[in-house]
């Protein structure tokens, strides 16, 4: 097939949606599929594979840094106009997903669409909540969906939720996959060479944006109350954002600060590296719609300590692989203190997690999305032979129409000639 994947969330950019667009794409090429991806354009960034057409753009956030396509014609617009795609895949809705659409109208084939993000939990990256409320992210939600002839959605959660919004099209569960060899194989060292961290400390790790929806702050108050027994440990905040400095002013506040390492953004390349060097992969997010670090984390063979959210139910097995825990900072580092001074717990968990990642390769990923795509253009052709049928007996109706209509004209006229009319 000849799939067309229209996404703004795309390498280099630090996040879950460039991530799982870029592991499945690769696996769907990897089973034969030529995949098309139509991006931003980002500056000083080069593509090494094949395939990728990027728009020009202009960027609408730093942090996190968010581009947005622009549909100008262009010459890789014109090459994009000239392929022949199967079927359209759009990834969340921008303007690339939005483009993508439109040509998939334009060339009278099936679009389906990806809701990777809680839209209506991010409106205060949008001049800080006053311009956008939730309410209208989740009619927007709504409108994406009617575009599509399925949506896909990474979690039976997520799918619950769109329901409550309205959403009418079929919705598909599919959860988004990752690269899991990239993670496997990742050699120690990185962190604590980088950041000069003491090779006998353990290492509590958070990788992701350091926004006001991640909860960080309660990371921070959890780690204070370890501190308070265990001075042997580090908290590692892989990542950048918003909230950096109003985190820095905590960990100060909270005499945390020498034992709290800020690393900014880190390239997602060396983010296996990151994971080889943690020890348990702390989590405090509650807007997550599946969480792709915390699979990345297990994957790697770390154990998770995370809050008790419906998106981790059937990533983190409870007691199995790591501890889902309430809002309460005492329980949350209890969790930890248990880990930490449990090594033999601590292996357990990290041979049960590489486990359970399984199930989150992009190669069951790319699978499922495969059955997906050949029902979906199935469906299309069918719909598209039934309006044939239904033109061609338009057509017939209308000759037979005019047939009678000439047979009573011959009536008439021969009447009219009898009567010398």
């Amino acid at each position: 097939m000849k799939i067309g994947f229209f996404t703004d969330g795309y390498l280099p950019q630090p996040n879950g949606v460039a991530t799982s667009v870029a592991a499945s794409a690769k696996a769907l090429r990897d089973r034969g599929h030529n995949v098309y991806i139509v991006a931003p354009k980002e500056p000083g960034y080069k593509d090494l594979e094949a395939g990728v057409f990027r728009l020009t753009s202009i960027k609408v956030s730093n942090r996190p840094p968010v581009r947005l396509s622009l549909s100008l014609p262009e010459k890789p617009l014109r090459e994009v106009l000239k392929i022949d795609f199967d079927i359209i895949h759009g990834h969340d809705g921008g303007t690339s997903t939005l483009l993508g659409w439109e040509i998939a109208k334009l060339k009278n084939i099936p679009f389906v669409g990806t809701y990777h993000t809680l839209w209506n939990r991010y409106t205060h990256y949008i001049l800080k909540g006053k311009l956008i409320r939730p309410k209208v992210m989740e009619v927007a939600s709504r409108v994406f969906a009617s575009l599509c002839d399925y949506l896909v959605v990474p979690t039976k959660r997520v799918k619950e939720e769109l329901l409550t919004y309205g959403v009418r099209k079929p919705i598909v569960v599919i959860p988004s996959g990752l690269d899991l060899s990239l993670f496997k194989a990742a050699p120690k060292g990185f962190l604590r060479k980088k950041f000069g961290l003491g090779a006998k400390k353990k290492i509590l790790l958070y990788v992701g944006r350091l926004g006001q929806e991640k909860s960080i702050d309660f990371l921070l108050e959890v780690f204070k109350e370890i501190f308070e027994k265990e001075k042997d440990v580090y908290l590692v905040l892989i990542g950048d954002g918003p909230e950096r400095k109003n985190l820095e002013q905590l960990a100060k506040k909270l005499k945390i600060a020498d034992e709290t390492i800020f690393t900014g953004f880190i390239d997602s390349k060396k983010i296996p590296k990151v994971y080889a060097d943690g020890d348990i992969f702390v989590y405090s997010s509650k807007t997550e719609t599946q969480g792709l670090v915390v699979v990345e984390a297990l994957v790697s063979g770390l154990p998770v300590v995370a809050l008790n959210d419906p998106a981790f139910q059937g990533v983190v097995e409870n007691g199995k692989n790591g501890f889902l825990v309430s809002e309460n900072s005492a329980e949350f580092a209890n969790k930890i203190r248990q880990l930490l001074a449990d090594k033999e717990l601590r292996d357990k968990f990290s041979s049960t997690a590489k486990l359970a990642a399984k199930k989150f390769s992009a190669k069951e990923t790319a699978e499922k999305l495969e059955l997906l795509y050949q029902k979906v253009i199935a469906e299309h052709r069918a719909k598209k032979f039934v309006k044939f049928r239904t033109k061609i007996a338009d057509l017939r109706s209308f000759f037979d129409l005019t047939e009678r209509m000439n047979k009573l004209k011959n009536i008439i006229s021969s009447y009219s000639q009898m009567k010398g009319f």
